[in-house]
């Protein structure tokens, strides 16, 4: 699942795959909140799930989507 997602936050992201691990901060690398928004909607699409909207201004992390 992780590989899933470091693929989803490479569209948005200029960094080698291993760069980006669980702890990974999503402000490190420079993502917006619209670029989190998009990067959930990508997610939702990938896994089938659905995010509420305010649990998405909780992500601070690689694995708080990762996890959710």
């Amino acid at each position: 699942m992780l590989d899933k997602l470091k693929n989803i936050l490479l569209k948005y992201i200029e960094v080698p795959p291993e760069a980006i691990t669980p702890e990974s901060s999503l402000r490190d690398f420079g993502l917006t909140s619209y670029d989190i928004i998009n990067i959930v909607a990508d997610c939702e699409d990938e896994f089938g799930s659905v995010v509420p909207d305010n649990e998405i201004r909780k992500f601070q992390a690689v694995n708080d989507i990762l996890y959710f």
